[in-house]
């Protein structure tokens, strides 16, 4: 439903012509509209300017800023950021924060693993069950490129569960399962529902790194470009600080200070 509700939304953009009513349009990964990171930073953006937040995954977020239909764009999918600013060489991209991920599975398959590719491994070789979310988000390309690194293409296989859907959905789709997935750490968090355990995260592997970049399409507006700014400002490290703490009493999502 949430993914109908974003494309709705997006639809109805572009009927009016993006920033037409004076507001600016984000399109931000699943997992920080998910987690409520995203809603929670920008209630400190001091500005009377109406910010919509589209929640897609990154692959969908750089399409809309390529159409013009989002102006500012937050995403974690390095290859297709950098095809972008090749396609854009006017558009400005900053780092903002990073996060991790976290492989996680049910409990009774526990294993004393702490390398993501490791386990990734493990699961193809004893057939356990493995949910994908398989939509062009960043999750789904840092998962495809651990099977890479395993030498495994498990496209196909019996066990191998690709939802087509958001973090949220397919971590409900595991849990009912009794899956492994591969999930961003707050959208894993803001699950409450989710019986699912950590393995694996970017605290013992570092490739479960996952860096955000905020970009600014060419030709945006004034109004986008003031929010760009402000996201790649100390104000904003702060406001983002405030955000992790009230929301996960830890820095799930460290801000990348400006220079």
């Amino acid at each position: 439903m949430r993914q109908i509700a974003a494309w709705l939304l997006i639809f109805g953009l572009l009927a009016t012509g993006c920033g037409a009513d004076g507001r600016v349009v984000m399109a931000a990964g699943t997992t920080l509209v998910d987690s409520g990171f995203i809603t929670r930073v920008l209630e400190e953006y001091p500005s009377d300017t109406q910010v919509s937040v589209v929640g897609v995954s990154s692959l969908e977020a750089l399409a809309l800023g390529s159409s013009g239909s989002a102006e500012v764009l937050i995403t974690h999918l390095p290859e297709a950021e950098t095809a972008f600013l090749a396609d854009h060489p006017d558009a400005n991209q900053e780092p903002i924060f990073a996060s991790r991920f976290v492989l996680v599975g049910p409990e009774s398959e526990r294993m004393e693993v702490s390398d993501a590719v490791q386990l990734v491994a493990l699961i193809a070789e004893e057939g356990r069950a493995f949910v994908s979310r398989g939509d062009g988000s960043g999750t789904a390309a840092k998962e495809q490129d651990l099977w890479e690194q395993a030498g495994i293409d498990p496209t196909g296989q019996p066990w191998y569960i690709e939802t087509g859907q958001g973090m949220g959905f397919t971590l409900q789709v595991a849990d009912q399962r009794n899956a492994f997935t591969l999930a961003e750490i707050g959208s894993y968090l803001a699950a409450e529902s989710v019986t699912l355990v950590p393995f694996v995260s970017g605290d013992e592997d570092e490739r479960l790194g996952n860096p955000y970049r905020v970009t600014l399409i060419p030709g945006a507006s004034d109004r986008a470009r003031a929010l760009f700014d402000w996201l790649a400002s100390a104000e904003a490290a702060a406001a983002m600080v405030a955000a992790n703490l009230e929301l996960f009493d830890e820095l799930l999502y460290a801000p990348t200070l400006p220079s």
